[in-house]
């Protein structure tokens, strides 16, 4: 699983915090430190390579870590802010 901003929103740091903007809708999302460091690996890198540098990072068990990203994923999927991208040939 990858996961790519949908069309129209931006990731921008706005006044030291990361926020989600939907230009089509005017939706604004404000993430943490911690949600916008999963989402910034996570527009770069799969789930797995998501889960290990994270777990790496924070200290924390890959179940842990893997449940926190998919929860927030999740969220953005409903609020139409993020769009899952199967990998191919993976």
């Amino acid at each position: 699983m990858h996961i790519r901003l949908a069309p129209g929103t931006t990731l921008t740091n706005v006044e030291g915090k990361d926020v989600l903007f939907s230009v089509k809708t005017g939706d604004s999302y404000g993430l943490n430190d911690t949600a916008a460091r999963m989402m910034r690996l996570g527009l770069e890198a799969d789930l797995d390579g998501v889960v290990k540098q994270l777990a790496s990072e924070y200290g924390a068990g890959q179940q842990e870590i893997r449940g926190d990203f998919e929860e927030l994923v999740r969220e953005l999927v409903q609020l139409k802010f993020v769009q899952l991208v199967s990998t191919q040939g993976g």
